[in-house]
């Protein structure tokens, strides 16, 4: 084997193999098993330095044995050129031959060894704190940008694995508080809402109020007392009462055709039995037919909407209708609908007179201003473009998580 071995340059093997182990445990093994040892970080960092300090005094020590074991043949050497000149050749050659000594010819791989050990402690202490560091700051850096999902994956025990799990513990705390304000958000959007349509229900309570006790009241109040004096003067004079008695009937059906009315605006029946896409394109022809102003109007076959938003729509178009049928002066409207998923959006527009919003003095509850709060009822936005002379443009927009779009058949279909 030696003539074989010796042709194998066997430095060049050796030290690179000792590199590559010695890199291999300094970035893999030494590293999780210094996190996993359980005691302080000042404790590890000074068994680290000790281990560090013997390898280097050990390395030392060989070095100095080696040149003073090289000092000793030298001197031995010497001696024997100067008493004994014959015996110096042989000395040298059974010094080669002995390849100067064992400890002699290991000193440059034991001080190798050494050196790379010391190194491979030194880097493996530095891992097993720097990766943690890492990793708990890239869990930082993800808790202020809200994600509270990642953990913090360490398996230092000591104090980096402590702040480790006060981080865990902190953004399970984090997540949990933000569900808690996002549900007190969504609790206190709920009254609002709430409120709001309490508001809209008290609004239309005390509108119908009116009619009823202004109105329809004193109306049949009225024609009670004339049926009354009809029975009384019933065998008198039958002739005028029959004449009273018809009058009477065309005031009763004056006053059933209020009721309808009043029946209508709490939920217009025509919604139920027509859809909304016949609701509205009812009531546009009755506009049409009405005012003699021409009406363009596009509404998809396929809209299905939640109960209260079909209403709400059909509540802004007939107010729309209404105000340019009082005011607007107009020749022509237009009626559009765009649904998507990202929801409903409901544009009227007229070329009449226009006005200007902010001087229109709108009433809470009233007019324009009672379309907004009804938007606002659904989650929706309602918006006014308009100047004097240049018509009228009012924009529905409601979110498709508040208006269910395709979430609830059409009756009409």
């Amino acid at each position: 084997m030696a003539p074989f071995l010796g042709l194998i340059p066997i430095p060049f093997i050796v030290v690179p193999a000792i590199v590559y182990i010695g890199a291999r445990l300094a970035t893999g093994l030494l590293p999780g098993l210094i996190a996993r040892v359980r005691c302080s970080i000042r404790w590890k960092i000074l068994v680290v330095i000790a281990l560090m300090a013997a390898l280097l005094s050990s390395v030392a020590i060989v070095n100095y044995m080696a040149m003073d074991y090289m000092h000793d043949e030298v001197h031995h050497v010497r001696e024997l050129a100067e008493s004994r000149p014959s015996e110096v050749l042989p000395a040298l050659d059974a010094l080669e031959d002995n390849r100067h000594g064992l400890l002699f010819s290991l000193t440059p791989y034991l001080t190798l060894l050494g050196s790379l050990l010391a190194i491979c402690l030194g880097l493996a202490l530095a891992l097993s704190v720097i990766e943690p560091v890492r990793r708990m700051g890239q869990a930082m850096r993800g808790i202020a940008a809200g994600d509270f999902s990642q953990p913090v994956l360490v398996t230092n025990r000591d104090e980096l694995g402590e702040l480790a799990d006060r981080i865990d513990e902190t953004a399970r705390e984090l997540a949990q508080w933000q569900e808690t304000t996002l549900a007190a958000e969504r609790a206190r959007g709920l009254q609002e809402r709430v409120a709001q349509v309490t508001l809209v229900l008290e609004e239309e309570r005390r509108r119908i109020s009116r009619e009823l006790h202004d109105g329809l009241g004193p109306s049949l109040a009225a024609l009670a007392n004339r049926l009354r004096a009809c029975h009384r003067q019933l065998r008198s004079d039958p002739e005028h009462v029959g004449k009273e008695i018809e009058e009477a009937a065309k005031a009763l059906k004056g006053h059933v055709q209020e009721i309808r009315h009043l029946i209508y605006d709490l939920r217009p029946l025509s919604i139920d039995q027509m859809g909304l896409k016949g609701a509205i394109q009812e009531q546009v022809d009755r506009f049409s037919e009405d005012t003699g102003i021409r009406v363009s109007c596009s509404i998809p076959d396929d809209i299905l909407l939640n109960s209260l938003t079909e209403v709400t729509v059909f509540r802004v178009v007939q107010e729309c209708l209404s105000n340019i049928q009082k005011h607007a002066n107009a020749q022509q409207v237009e009626i559009n609908f765009k649904c998507s998923e990202s929801g409903l959006e409901l544009r009227i527009r007229d070329d009449g007179q226009g006005f200007d919003p902010e001087q229109a003095g709108l009433g809470r509850g009233v007019g324009l201003a009672g379309m907004r709060e009804r938007a606002e009822v659904v989650g929706g936005r309602l918006s006014i473009r308009s100047r004097p002379g240049g018509g009228c443009e009012v924009v529905l927009d409601i979110p498709g998580r508040e208006a269910e779009v395709g979430a609830h058949p059409n009756p009409a279909s």
